[in-house]
């Protein structure tokens, strides 16, 4: 890839992430990863594939190998068919070996309906390669949950109507976990922004104009107290 601020270098995306990320004293530090069209659409036909290509998917793959967890709406596990993480590897697995982390990252899904299907590739891992993935819930979601995910996830119940991303986050940070990657969609990264939770922003720009209504990558209501980002 090639770096244009604040100078002009080649490098590859390992060295250009590879930076110190030290967690909060009550939540882990958050990665914020999107790709969108010039005009600012998320998705063609329901997917993001059509945006993205190998300098994307190589990019993504580099912050997956810094996170401890990877968080991601019910909404794009199903229309993305999310599946299992890959094991970083060459050189992205040996620095995560340093660091001491998991073989791979956890996934994490929000489903406050628990609208979720277990023939989902994600929910296939070998426990031996890597833990299961969470799912946080509602009382309300938990219901269509454990008779189907019991030995496929492990689910996380919250008393109250919506799931509140602070306190996923806060039990993050109980179990240890540093880095979280979150994979969005819109609607997610609408409430982790609106929180104020999202300490680093990667997004892609595809060279492509898609034209339609599509929701660009915080969907949602105007946010109470905008982010303001620096360009790294």
């Amino acid at each position: 890839m090639k770096q244009i601020f604040p100078s002009e270098k080649t490098l590859e995306p390992i060295d250009f992430y590879d930076r110190r990320r030290v967690s909060h004293t009550d939540r882990p530090w958050l990665i914020l990863n999107m790709i969108a069209s010039i005009d600012g659409a998320t998705h063609i036909s329901g997917t993001s594939g059509g945006l993205g290509g190998p300098a994307d998917q190589k990019v993504l793959a580099t912050l997956r190998s810094f996170a401890d967890v990877i968080l991601v709406g019910s909404g794009t596990v199903r229309a993305e068919n999310y599946g299992v993480p890959g094991i970083p590897s060459n050189e992205s697995g040996r620095r995560r070996s340093e660091r001491e982390q998991s073989v791979r990252p956890r996934l994490a899904v929000v489903s406050g309906s628990g609208s979720l299907d277990p023939s989902i590739p994600m929910f296939d891992i070998d426990q031996k390669e890597g833990s299961v993935p969470l799912i946080y819930t509602t009382k309300a979601g938990a219901e269509n949950l454990f008779e189907n995910f019991e030995s496929r996830a492990e689910i996380v119940v919250f008393d109250s109507e919506q799931v509140n991303m602070t306190r996923v986050l806060e039990d993050l940070h109980g179990r240890e976990v540093s880095v979280v990657l979150g994979e969005g969609g819109p609607s997610l990264n609408h409430q982790l922004t609106e929180a104020q939770l999202v300490d680093e922003l990667c997004l892609t720009i595809s060279p492509i104009v898609t034209g339609g209504t599509g929701t660009g990558i915080a969907s949602g209501s105007v946010l109470s107290n905008p982010n303001r980002f620096h360009l790294a």
